[in-house]
């Protein structure tokens, strides 16, 4: 990022700040949607769960690289885990959102010198169109800034996400709140293979276009909370992106070799949700020498480890 873009960021991040979250507020509920009765085609919106009280814990298992401290870094097993819960409304626009909380990570370290456990912020949260959040302008940041919250409303043949709150540490107040535009499509049900549909696209420069898309239905998987079989398969692609050429770390993190974006993926069974999501992104532009710039592969695989829906939304 060049001078004048962190300047411009910070810039905005003091003046978003101060002008807060305008008359948008914690309120009474009103506008809400009841959802209508499912039919026997395809996955629901009454079949994905929303209601306050509904939590998902994630587990990611994998080897990083570490910072013990004092300049080192070495490999270690990272195991990181994160809960998004359904707590609360609040009002956007005019019509009434619930809130999805996302947690703090809680990380142990694990390496030939023992275990450690921390608690901290970062930007795991991939649950939605791969991180593309805070932008200056029309102009997406090149790295991704912790999410604290998310702001939905469901229809019966939706689930759009229409605001967010990210943490930036060093703000008095470290919790802002922004508003997306456009509106993010999540989910357009009912899900079927073959479906696709539009998540968010820009029409300033530069612009971006997100798509989802049903790729498979019953699929068997396996993950930390149980077995499933009625899972449905949903690809997210940032499009453009696949264009890029990047490079990654290898699997022992000793060296960068060739490597191509790929889009999301999200295993999502009915009456529970998202039992399972993996994503590259890239990070464009890193210098790696002085004068050698590349762009940066990194990806996730996160999986459902324990969750907690209220009675409503069992079957």
């Amino acid at each position: 990022m060049t001078k004048n873009r962190v300047v411009i960021f910070l810039f905005s991040i003091v003046l978003l700040s101060c002008l807060g979250c305008g008359e948008e507020g914690l309120i009474d509920p009103h506008g809400a949607v009841e959802l209508s009765p499912p039919s026997s085609e395809g996955f629901q919106a009454a079949d994905f769960p929303t209601s306050n009280g509904s939590a998902w814990t994630y587990l990611n298992v994998g080897f990083g690289l570490y910072n013990p401290g004092e300049g080192e870094v070495i490999q270690a097993l990272l195991e990181e885990t994160f809960t998004i819960r359904i707590e609360g409304t609040r009002d956007i626009s005019g019509f009434t959102h619930r809130q999805a909380t996302v947690s703090e990570i809680k990380s142990i370290v694990r390496t030939d010198r023992g275990e450690e456990e921390r608690v901290f912020r970062a930007a795991v949260d991939h649950l939605s169109t791969n991180a593309r959040y805070f932008r200056i302008d029309s102009d997406f940041l090149d790295f991704d800034l912790p999410l604290y919250a998310t702001y939905f409303r469901n229809t019966p043949q939706t689930y759009t996400e229409s605001a967010f709150d990210v943490y930036i540490s060093f703000l008095d107040n470290p919790v802002l709140h922004q508003k997306h535009f456009p509106p993010r499509l999540i989910w357009d049900f009912p899900l079927q293979v073959g479906k696709e549909w539009t998540v968010f696209e820009t029409k300033t420069s530069p612009a971006h276009r997100v798509i989802r898309r049903v790729i498979d239905a019953d699929v068997s998987i396996t993950v930390p909370a149980g077995t499933y079989n009625n899972a449905y398969l949903v690809e997210e692609e940032i499009v453009g992106l696949s264009q890029l050429p990047a490079l990654k770390f290898s699997d022992d993190s000793q060296r960068l070799e060739a490597a191509n974006y790929e889009p999301a993926k999200y295993w999502v069974v009915p009456n529970l949700g998202v039992v399972k999501y993996q994503y590259t992104y890239l990070l464009t532009e890193r210098e790696l020498t002085d004068g050698v710039f590349v762009n940066l592969l990194f990806s996730g695989d996160f999986e459902l480890s324990d969750f907690e829906l209220p009675e409503d939304n069992s079957r």
